[in-house]
Formats: C-alpha cells, structure tokens, sequence
C-alpha cells in the first residue's frame, strides 16, 4: 500500500481508530449493590468515534474530568473498554489479552502527565529506559541497549553521562525528557501524550513542546496529545477534538476550529484563550453552574445544563434570550440548587420578614432580576409555583414544573454530530 502523508484535515493513511468507544468504571460490585439497584457506573468514555492519522497530531482538548485522561488509557488497553472498538492501523486491539497485545505496545507508547509518578525512583534512568528493550528483545547485549540509552537521552536534550542517575536527581523538566525517551525506546509509531507539559513551568513547557515537534519530525511520529490547554494546541497540532462529560462534540483542523468553532462550549473553551493582539480579543464566556456527574449525564445534549445558547421550543412565545433565563432556572431547580434555608438566614440577619412568600420572592429575585418583566406571564407563573413548591419542600412537585413549563430540544434529544465542512463536525442542536 502507498502511504499517503497527513494533511491538516486528516487525510494521511489511517494509524488508530476508534469507534463507539466506551468506558464505563462501576461504582461498586458488591452482590447487596446490585440487588439494590446501587450499582451505577461512572460514564467515563461514552460512545467516541476518533481518528487519528499518519504523521499528525490530533489534540482532545476539555476541562478536567471530561474523561480525556481515560480516553487515552483506554485507547492503548491500560483500561479494558466496556463497548466498542479500537483498531491500529485496521487491527482490531479490543479485547486482546496482554500477551496478545504485546507487540502492539511497540508501536503505541504514552507520555504521562506527571513525569516522576510515572518513573519507576528504585531505577536508574539507564535500567528505566534498558526495562522496555529488554522485554521486547531490542539489542543482542546490555552494551549495546547501554548504548542505545545514551543516544536516546542525547536525542531528547539530556547527557550521556546522567545515565546512572535517579529520577529525583533531576528537575521536573528533565523527568519529562527521559519519560519522552522512554516512550521512543521501542521506536513507536503513535505516542498518547497526557497532560504532558502541565505540571511545569511555562519556560519548560515550551521546551518539551518544542521537543516533541522536533521528534515529531525527524521520526514521523503520530501524535495524540491530551490537555485542556488551547493556547498550546494551536501551536501544535493539526486537528483538535473537543471532549465534555465522555463525549466529543466538535472536531476540526486547528486554524478552522479557532476561526469559525461551531459548539457552544468550544466557543466558551476559546474565549478563555489569552490574546497579545487586542483586536483579537473575544467577550469571555461564562458557564454557569457545574460539570454535571458521569454517574447521570444529563439527557439530550450533555452541555444543556450549562449551555448559553439552550434552543427554545418552537411555541415558545418570548425571545430566545428570555428562555435562556427560564431554562437556566429550571436547571437549578432541578439539580437542587435552591437553598431556602440559606435565603431565611439571609433575610433575617438583613432584619427582613422571613416568611415563606418573602424566601419565595427572594429566591426568584436572586435569579431573575431585571429580566422578569420580557418573560410571559405564563412563565412567571410556573416559576413561582416551583419556588415555592421548594421552600414548602416539595422538590418533586417543582421539577416536575419547571421541567414540562421549559422544555427545549437540546434536553430532550441527542444532537447528531453534523459535518460542517468535509473535516468539521460537530454535535449540536443549532448547527445544520
């Protein structure tokens, strides 16, 4: 077969592929769980198509616990995959025992977040980087796999002679030289870099980033280079997928995904991006509320609890910024936000009346003021009732309001991923 070099949109020859990956971590397996019903899991990975090709880099990028870390484990069979399926290049890997996936280990190594966690700190460097040759046979003596440790910590900046030191004799970017020299003792194909750069100094981080795009080249390595960092993922990847709460909802070419990002919570991820060129500066995004749980992702789109830009249903009779605000109360009265306890406390240490009508309007007030006023009545109306079904302490009662007054298409039903260009797509309600 003719190899075809990576592109910018991905078109190179095909190294690892997954589709409908899942990873699911149960909460417990003890047999009373089970027969209770107590047995929930932890929805790490759920359901990722990915791809990533020959000689590119392709960044996953979200904030911390959106499952990339997993993702990354799973991919190279550290973590046992609950669905779906993993192929290098067109050989499936899932369900491959650990002898059987041995040779592959070769060709897929990783590049962990904390550089001296990962160092085994009984080993001299030189017996760290001699472990993995010797399991897989490379070298015909110690001498010579000596020898091929010296030259693998010349190649990554570091001294022949620090061989015989240990991991904490060295600083936190020196650790991360010789967890990249480990990583190419077996001459691998793909590298999975976790967080690799994040705990280090920014000076330090743009050395192991530049050191990466060096080997990069000079091996024709793929990359799949896990952060949450996106001023480091223009500067080097080609294509970025974006992950939140187990799923990938937007993926494009680096330039295409900063120019014209189609989710809303890339939009938001993007905005948080410092600028040196103040005309390139953009109004920062702040979402509201927290990550939702992996135990019980939300239903529909997983980022409408949090979403500035939550689509009204078609007979809503307000503006689509008027929803938003209802919708928004609608989630905190779902998730249980609302404190009447606190709004109590409040209005008597403030020496206001404390009754229920007064934490009532409190309550709303601390929500919705200004804005109630362009809200139909109708709207008005449920919001009450479901503030003060909370305070009598009927939590049921008010969801039940709230959820059948504001519903919206983005809880209700799951976004298909939508192709924006032949190498943009993403997962959202308002993208055609």
């Amino acid at each position: 077969m003719t190899e075809t070099p990576a592109t910018a949109d991905g078109t190179g020859e095909v190294v690892l592929e997954a589709r409908g990956l899942k990873k699911h971590f149960a909460q417990s397996d003890s047999l009373v769980d089970r027969l209770l019903g107590g047995n929930a899991s932890v929805k790490a990975v759920d359901g990722v198509d990915l791809t990533v090709h020959e000689g590119e880099t392709l960044a996953v990028v979200g904030e911390s616990g959106c499952g990339k870390s997993t993702l990354g484990r799973t991919l190279l069979q550290h973590h046992e995959a609950t669905a779906g399926s993993v192929r290098y290049r067109g050989t499936e890997l899932t369900g491959l025992s650990a002898r059987e996936m041995r040779p592959y280990r070769r060709d897929i190594q990783m590049v962990f977040q904390d550089p001296l966690a990962s160092l085994n700190p009984r080993q001299t460097v030189g017996q760290i980087l001699k472990a993995p040759m010797e399991v897989h046979g490379i070298g015909d003596s110690d001498a010579e796999r000596t020898e091929l440790a010296r030259e693998l910590l010349e190649r990554v900046g570091l001294k022949a002679n620090q061989l015989d030191r240990y991991p904490k004799q060295f600083s936190g970017g020196q650790q991360q030289r010789v967890g990249v020299a480990r990583a190419l003792t077996l001459e691998p194909d793909l590298i999975i870099a976790d967080e690799p750069v994040s705990a280090l100094d920014v000076s330090v981080q743009a050395q192991i980033l530049n050191l990466l795009q060096e080997l990069q080249d000079e091996l024709d390595l793929s990359l799949l280079f896990i952060t949450h960092d996106l001023s480091v993922v223009r500067y080097l990847a080609d294509r970025v997928a974006v992950m939140y709460l187990g799923e990938i909802v937007e993926t494009a070419p680096t330039d295409e995904l900063f120019e014209n990002p189609q989710h809303p919570y890339t939009q938001s991820l993007l905005s948080a991006v410092p600028r040196i060129d103040p005309a390139a500066r953009t109004d920062r995004i702040l979402l509201k509320g927290t990550v939702p749980s992996p135990l019980n992702p939300p239903s529909g789109c997983r980022f409408h609890t949090r979403c500035p830009k939550v689509v009204p249903p078609a007979d809503w009779p307000g503006s689509d910024e008027a929803f938003r605000r209802a919708f928004s109360y609608r989630t905190r009265v779902v998730a249980g936000d609302l404190d009447p306890e606190a709004a109590k406390e409040r209005l008597q240490a403030e020496g206001h009346p404390s009754d229920d009508d007064h934490i009532v309007e409190y309550l709303i007030g601390g929500t919705l003021t200004g804005s109630r006023g362009d809200l139909p009545a109708d709207a008005v109306t449920v919001i009450e009732e479901a503030t003060a079904a909370v305070v009598a302490g009927d939590e049921d009662r008010a969801a039940r309001l709230v959820e059948e007054a504001f519903p919206s298409p983005c809880a209700g039903e799951v976004p298909e991923t939508v192709a924006v260009d032949a190498a943009h797509t993403a997962a959202c309600h308002r993208v055609e």
